[in-house]
């Protein structure tokens, strides 16, 4: 596996801050198709995140459990997706 400090060293033998990773036209686009892809499939994950917190909430020992599983998805997984669509967005 080719490391990314390599790549940059066989395009431009300086070595120095001008050498920089720009993105194509086609990376942008096929990021952003795959962005879509993963926020297709987190909406299916949070579909069943929702459906096992009703299942826990409906005896009332396991209520805590189910906020714990709800405050979790969203510390993490909503975390992630934040930070996925940032990073994508911000694609040059």
């Amino acid at each position: 596996m080719i490391k990314l400090k390599e790549l940059i060293k066989d395009e431009c033998h300086c070595g120095k801050s001008c050498c920089t990773v720009t993105e194509d036209v086609k990376h942008i686009s096929k990021a952003k198709k795959k962005l879509q892809q993963l926020m297709k499939n987190e909406s299916s994950l949070r579909g069943t995140m929702y459906q096992i917190a009703l299942i826990l909430s409906k005896d009332i020992a396991n209520n805590d459990l189910a906020d714990d599983i709800m405050k979790s998805y969203k510390r993490n997984v909503t975390g992630f997706m934040k930070d996925t669509v940032r990073l994508v967005k911000g694609m040059k």
